[in-house]
């Protein structure tokens, strides 16, 4: 498995292409540098060769270039993400994205994820864990033999996290999905933003930790 990551520009999450078996594509940022994410893609793979889609939660940073996307890979990928994240990825619903004089494209997803899913990500097996707090339908994706674990909007590298304070997000949950991940094992660590990290992830994780102190409102 090789784990390539397209560091998003601007608004844009970090776009995740991992190459293998099952080659897999996790976020999709905004779409509004969709000609940069494409010749990213190609340079790293023939986008056809592309089998899955997965969203980590339903922000439009993460979900506004799934359509394009999607069709730039044939229209062949299935589309993943969480069940209590269906809904405003189906409908298109997104403040944020008229905020920034986008629009998140209305998108069918064809595997709703719970807590304990198994999927194969490029060659390897990861396990979906229901992370809320950012928003209700946040996921994690973790490998324990690597120790690899992708954490979308919920933990970042260097001891931060997530906001809490948009819809839907909760600093109580935050704190819960924090926590459990924390006692993971985790050495690489590949973030919805920011920089990964690549070795000692556990160091983050734990800087993370500690910072959950200062979560407003507990």
């Amino acid at each position: 498995m090789k784990i390539h990551c397209i560091y998003g520009i601007s608004y844009d999450s970090n776009i995740f292409v991992i190459v293998g078996d099952n080659s897999t594509i996790i976020d999709c940022g905004t779409g509004l540098h969709s000609t940069y994410v494409e010749d990213k893609i190609k340079e790293i793979i023939n986008p056809a060769k592309i089998k899955n889609i997965i969203l980590t939660h339903e922000h439009y940073d993460h979900c506004g270039g799934i359509k394009k996307i999607y069709k730039f890979t044939n229209s062949k990928p299935k589309i993943y993400a969480h069940e209590k994240a269906t809904d405003k990825i189906e409908s298109g619903d997104s403040n944020f994205a008229r905020m920034l004089g986008g629009e998140m494209p209305k998108m069918p997803v064809d595997v709703k994820l719970k807590e304990g899913d198994e999927l194969k990500i490029g060659d390897d097996g990861f396990k979906v864990l229901h992370t809320p707090g950012h928003t209700p339908g946040c996921i994690c994706l973790y490998n324990k033999k690597s120790k690899t674990l992708f954490s979308g909007d919920t933990v970042f590298a260097n001891g931060s996290f997530g906001r809490y304070d948009f819809p839907g997000g909760d600093a109580s949950q935050l704190r819960k999905s924090i926590e459990r991940l924390s006692a993971l094992d985790v050495a690489n660590l590949y973030p919805g933003h920011e920089t990964i990290v690549e070795g000692d992830a556990n160091r983050h994780m734990r800087a993370t930790l500690e910072n959950t102190k200062y979560l407003v409102g507990l």
